[in-house]
């Protein structure tokens, strides 16, 4: 072959790579611009987040990007380094995050154990919160703070009608009390929902984590009669057996009453019927059993 030639399919070649190069690099992605820049680790979402979820180290990780890239509010690692351990871990979810989308500060409710309208959030799925207006001798002589548990009791005047009032004699003549609520959360006293403020004070208004029929129970026990708040002991936890609570009302408090009640149903017990005949009519008068007197008579 001519070495003209040659030289020329050469020539060829060689341009023919340049070239290829020069447009390789021209279309080269602009990520491979920033190679070499500095990159910041940042929080992001290893799954789709819901609004009101509680944010747990399963559902973040790492995620490395270029330093002039990072979201006003990211959580740097370089700030927090250890992962199992964030300060953020608890806080819902403001708004719903994306798979793969860096966890700003601006999307949680991150200061939800500071002072502020956090309460919604803080409620977990499908409760409700209750105010409860309280004096120092129905709210624990106002040694309760957010995070402590009580118990609520409901007490009132029993209505007794003409019919039930014999019958329920030995059980109630008048007052009556029962625990409504057991083992409900304190979320609020007064304005503060900080569980780090153990000081005890005299509060006007307690709120409650309840259930909907809880807080339904709640508004009518208002109108019933007096509602007292009752401090439980750190991480009581209710038993079968102390679920179900015994009767409280008067006649089981009071031992007077008992004692009267019992008199009072002897005293209509032993009394008999006379019968009076009066002409042609018949009518049966009670009196009290005994010694008759000796002129003693019945008319005839």
């Amino acid at each position: 072959m001519n070495k003209t030639v040659v030289m020329i399919l050469g020539g060829a070649v060689l341009v023919a790579i340049i070239v290829a190069m020069l447009v390789q690099a021209k279309l080269s992605p602009s990520g491979d611009k920033s190679a070499g820049k500095p990159t910041v680790d940042i929080l992001v979402a290893t799954k789709r987040l819901e609004t009101g979820a509680r944010l747990k180290a399963a559902d973040v990780r790492w995620q490395a990007v270029a330093e002039d890239a990072v979201f006003p509010g990211s959580i740097a690692k370089s700030s927090e380094p250890d992962l199992k351990n964030l300060s953020v871990y608890g806080s819902p979810v403001r708004r719903p995050i994306e798979a793969g989308e860096p966890v700003t500060r601006q999307a949680l409710i991150a200061d939800i154990k500071g002072e502020g309208n956090f309460m919604a959030a803080n409620l977990k799925p499908g409760m409700r919160a209750v105010g409860i207006a309280v004096k120092p001798d129905s709210g624990a002589g106002g040694f309760l703070s957010p995070g402590d548990r009580v118990d609520i009791i409901l007490s009132y005047t029993v209505r007794l009608t003409n019919a039930t009032r014999d019958a329920g004699a030995t059980i109630v003549s008048r007052n009556a009390s029962q625990t409504i609520i057991s083992n409900a959360r304190v979320m609020g006293v007064d304005q503060t929902s900080s569980e780090e403020n153990r000081q005890a004070k005299v509060a006007k208004t307690v709120t409650v984590e309840v259930t909907r029929e809880q807080a339904e129970m709640l508004v009518l026990a208002k109108d019933m009669g007096k509602i007292t708040l009752v401090l439980r002991r750190l991480g009581e936890v209710d038993t079968a057996e102390t679920v179900t609570t015994p009767i409280t009302t008067d006649m089981t408090t009071s031992e007077i009453m008992r004692k009267l009640s019992e008199a009072q149903r002897k005293a209509q017990t032993i009394t008999n019927n006379v019968r009076v005949y009066s002409g042609s009519g018949v009518q049966n008068v009670p009196v009290r059993s005994g010694e008759p007197p000796e002129d003693a008579s019945v008319a005839q």
